[in-house]
């Protein structure tokens, strides 16, 4: 039996014993339907709580040699428009990060830096790697189906011109999107790239014994796999030539963008969850905890946001980490299965409005909030305010009564992860600014996210190698108004309307005794006769961790306080 014949049988009896691997099979129950869904898209891989886990990660393409796979013009443009490629994920697909030119183009730079094969392997034979150092061929169309016509298996899972199965990706389009060399290469041996056999069946060579070198497994393999790989690349040159300007175009508007800003956007999204690498690992705790969704959101609200994704932390779930929910363009179907698995079977929902407020009570909550307390510090109301954290305008629309209520309370009560600090509020004055937010009217606002390529990405800098515990409450609590180096240009800052202290300001840092400084820490920049937006941390740090803070203010200032403030007594 000719070897073509014997791959073919080989593929047909592994599709009909053990299908490729599926992330979720078909389920009888609605729960099981969505929870196989979820484990599909991945969604486990950033929001760790779920309890449906996914293997996705073992089927995506390692990004490691992704500088040698792809078509850097190709790539610019999938990110910004992604499509689906791969049939074979089933209703995974590529979603969309709403990543700008600049942002796609940083990305693009460092995936070209990326071209480590994994794992040691032999050199590819001579005959090819010949074909490498040459201009490509002319090949017919005629001599091309003479080939896949000689035992060649490769319409068994791609399609090309309409015809072929459905598995693999669409060969047409393979001009555009990948390098011929790698092409070529991964011709040879698919493995090397992270595909086993039963995806992707070796049709021209083997490992030989020893594992030293290539063989033959059909006669003349090398002028088959250039026959193939020269005839595809001569499709579609229109479209390529076409994106390999507009690729052109960008790095020429954007000379600044580099591939350091890119690896930071790859981290900051946590590609590596989905994709394999070699040296990048999934962040851990990335996303927030869906486990008591059904008693925080409305689930209106969830299947909308689902379908349509806003920025509802415009600068990342961590402050300044710049994570963003990604756009699986579900179709409605799919968002109501997930937003119903993610509420549960009882949503606990409370009545959408409290009782009305007075006149008097919505203006003592309202004057409260925009002169008082801190919370436009880190939230939008009505156009004002930060974004660190949600727009409080949606908060009727959002969320469920009694869980605005605990989280201004407690917030770290309800959620131990949270940056927002416990304000010493009574619990009265709790109830009237949760009853005011309630029942606001959703604004119509700006819900994009904040560019990653024009604002220093933050939270990241706590996870790459060892901190003093003051420095990484300083970048998780601070940096986002004050800066990493405490030059007040914090992402945040720019949406205040009081600049934030310099503590990297070694003239004014002077003039401040310590205890001040603990003072504006612990009690906020109201009692300083700041601005009182800076909120109050003492009910949210130990002394210690205050201590601390401004221990390493003091490093960032290169200073002291005040002579008259310090202890010297031990220098006598």
């Amino acid at each position: 039996m000719r070897s073509g014949s014997i791959l073919l049988l080989a593929a047909l009896l592994n599709l009909l014993v053990q299908p490729e691997k599926s992330l979720g099979q078909p389920a009888s129950s609605p729960g099981n339907a969505a929870a196989a869904l979820i484990a599909e898209l991945g969604c486990a891989n950033c929001h760790a709580d779920l309890p449906v886990k996914s293997s996705l990660k073992e089927r995506t393409p390692d990004l490691s040699s992704a500088g040698l796979r792809y078509n850097p013009a190709y790539l610019f443009d999938f990110l910004q428009n992604p499509a689906k490629v791969r049939q074979h994920l089933g209703r995974a697909r590529m979603p969309s990060f709403q990543l700008s030119e600049k942002e796609s183009l940083a990305l693009v730079l460092f995936l070209e830096t990326q071209r480590e094969i994994p794992g040691e392997w032999p050199e590819l034979p001579p005959e090819i790697r010949t074909q490498l150092a040459t201009v490509a061929q002319n090949v017919s169309k005629q001599q091309f189906q003479s080939e896949l016509s000689s035992g060649l298996i490769c319409l068994t899972c791609h399609r090309l011109e309409g015809k072929g199965g459905a598995q693999g990706v669409e060969l047409g389009d393979i001009s555009y999107r990948l390098q011929p060399a790698w092409v070529k290469g991964y011709l040879v041996w698919p493995v090397m790239f992270g595909v086993p056999p039963n995806v992707m069946p070796p049709q021209f060579y083997k490992l030989a014994a020893g594992g030293k070198a290539f063989e033959e497994i059909t006669p003349q393999a090398s002028r088959k796999i250039q026959v193939l790989a020269d005839y595809l690349f001569s499709l579609q040159t229109d479209k390529r030539n076409a994106l390999d300007q507009k690729f052109a175009a960008a790095k020429v508007s954007f000379p600044q963008v580099n591939a350091a800003l890119g690896e930071t956007i790859f981290r900051s999204q946590n590609c590596a969850a989905c994709h394999p690498h070699q040296t990048i690992q999934a962040r851990t705790n990335a996303a927030p905890t869906l486990a008591e969704e059904g008693n925080r959101v409305r689930a209106a609200w969830l299947q909308n946001y689902l379908k349509q994704p806003v920025a509802i932390r415009p600068f990342g779930y961590h402050p300044g980490d710049g994570s963003r929910m990604p756009d699986f363009q579900l179709t409605d179907q799919e968002a109501a299965a997930i937003s119903g698995y993610l509420i549960g079977k009882a949503p606990r929902e409370q009545q959408s409005k409290p009782g009305p407020l007075s006149a008097f009570a919505r203006k003592k909550a309202g004057l409260l909030l925009s002169e008082k307390l801190s919370c436009l510090g880190c939230h939008r109301l009505e156009g004002r305010g930060g974004r660190i954290g949600p727009d409080l305008s949606e908060v009727g629309a959002r969320l469920q009564r009694d869980y605005v209520h605990s989280v201004i309370s407690n917030p770290r009560g309800i959620n131990p992860h949270s940056v927002m600090p416990k304000i010493p509020i009574s619990a009265e004055m709790a109830q009237l600014i949760g009853d005011f937010l309630l029942q606001g009217e959703p604004m119509s606002r700006d819900s994009k996210y904040l560019s990653l390529a024009d604002n220093r990405l933050l939270a990241l800098e706590i996870e790459m190698g060892p901190s003093t515990n003051a420095k990484r409450d300083y970048l998780r609590f601070c940096a986002a108004c004050h800066g990493a180096e405490g030059q007040a240009d914090g992402f945040n800052a720019q949406f205040l309307s009081v600049k934030p202290t310099s503590h990297g300001d070694p003239i004014y840092m002077a003039t401040r005794p310590d205890n001040t400084l603990y003072d504006g820490v612990h009690s906020g920049g109201y009692i300083l006769n700041k601005s009182h937006f800076m909120p109050p941390w003492g009910e949210s740090f130990s002394g210690e961790q205050i201590k601390g803070l401004v221990g390493y203010m003091r490093t960032l200032c290169h200073c002291q306080g005040p002579s008259w403030s310090l202890d010297n007594s031990g220098s006598r």
